[in-house]
């Protein structure tokens, strides 16, 4: 606060912010990935119009810091994604509101963001794959995740630089998640529209949830695609009350360069405790009723040097808290991200700006923290024992942790080893 203060009394010493001058390149930067037609933010803030008569809205929302949106704690690790307003930025936005929103001279409004319409990059995807089918989405009751398949269309391996997975209808796609799996010959084509679950998962492409969605990776490091595997549109519904539909599509950016390492996502919790003791997922024990603080913590040990590129907490309502840390075989201990107030509306991936080394023989230690009680603002039920599921009044530990191997140099192998 106390910088705030200090930086909005440099401000009004200087030239009245104006929103073409000093506002609208924040907005762009920081805002316009969400807020354009589209995309989803409310609202669009390109442009003045579009954004005056918000102008006190967004004074209070930065302010707050309840936007854009942003859950790290920022004394560990720096994220090449990091979302935040400086209190530089955060004090020119309430001077400017302050001043009445003044427009300011058209010369220096900034160009708009390079977006290609209906993506999150600069350019249009090589490859769109949509849903096999336009599902219709009942008006009530739960379901389950439901399952669509897609044939790859390539004849030869491929690596992608970048991916996106953009819902058809937000209104109802809780969440989604696209996995390469390979499909049994067995299975009749039929079959694979059905909504249920074939075959066998051999690793997650991308997934999409508030906050998330669109992956672009490192150069030289890419997602892999082999032929004769299908993509699995995992998809979760949540009815509105009404029937809708949803036709969810898959955006592919092909790598243009050689490949030399491919990134995998996997949980970061190969192993995981309650109260010191090592437990089956399948046995994890309900969260009781009013419990503010209830914990669990997962352990992935570290065969192979490997480098991370992002982490991405996954909880539900009652998710409190998470944290990753590893332990160096030296015996050195470092925290690699800590989310201190989770928040379920946003599922964001930390990508980190100076990817890590994690040496084999390190130990990488998730921690997280439910709040089952009535002081949780978000709780639909607190008076009642939660169980570990799909739906969102269940609960999940999902820690999730993108990395490559460091020995697994794809330029110094050979195709046919691979």
């Amino acid at each position: 606060m106390k910088l705030l203060l200090v930086a909005a009394a440099a401000l009004a010493n200087a030239a009245e912010p104006t929103f073409t001058k000093d506002i609208a390149p924040i907005l762009h930067e920081r805002c316009a990935h969400c807020h354009r037609p589209g995309d989803i933010g409310p609202m669009p803030l390109l442009t003045y119009d579009q954004v005056r008569p918000w102008s006190a809205a967004i004074k209070q929302s930065v302010q707050q810091r309840r936007m854009p949106p942003w859950f790290a704690d920022p004394h560990y690790s720096k994220f090449r994604n990091d979302r935040r307003l400086t209190d530089a930025q955060i004090a020119t936005v309430s001077a400017w509101v302050n001043a009445g929103a003044p427009k300011g001279a058209d010369k220096d409004m900034p160009a708009p963001p390079n977006f290609t319409e209906g993506w999150s990059f600069n350019r249009p995807p090589d490859l769109v794959v949509d849903m096999p089918l336009e599902v219709r989405v009942q008006a009530k009751g739960v379901l389950d995740l439901q399952n669509y398949y897609v044939k790859v269309p390539f004849d030869k391996e491929v690596f992608v630089e970048a991916v996106e997975l953009r819902p058809g209808n937000r209104k109802v796609v809780h969440h989604s998640i696209v996995n390469i799996v390979d499909i049994p010959e067995a299975v009749e084509p039929k079959d694979l529209l059905t909504g249920k679950k074939h075959g066998r998962i051999i690793w997650k492409l991308i997934g999409q949830a508030p906050g998330k969605g669109a992956e672009s990776h490192w150069p030289g490091i890419a997602k892999r695609i082999k032929p004769g595997t299908y993509f699995e549109f995992n998809m979760h519904y949540t009815p509105t009350g009404k029937e809708e539909t949803d036709r969810t599509k898959l955006g592919i950016w092909l790598s243009k360069e050689p490949i030399h390492h491919e990134v995998v996502t996997a949980m970061a919790a190969n192993e995981v405790y309650r109260d010191g003791k090592l437990i089956a997922r399948a046995d994890l024990p309900n969260i009781p009723a009013g419990d503010p603080n209830w914990a669990i913590v997962g352990v992935m040990r570290v065969k192979d040097d490997i480098t991370v590129y992002s982490m991405s907490p996954h909880m539900h309502f009652r998710g409190k808290d998470m944290q990753y840390s590893v332990k160096y075989p030296d015996g050195r201990d470092e925290v690699l991200l800590n989310v201190p107030k989770y928040n379920y509306e946003w599922q964001l991936n930390y990508e980190f700006a100076n990817p890590p080394k994690i040496p084999a023989g390190s130990v990488i230690t998730v921690r997280a923290h439910y709040d089952n009680s009535a002081n949780n603002s978000r709780n639909p039920a607190p008076n009642e024992d939660v169980i570990w599921g799909q739906q969102s009044w269940n609960e999940m530990f999902v820690p999730w942790i993108e990395y490559s191997i460091d020995k697994n140099n794809l330029l110094a192998t050979p195709r046919a080893a691979r």
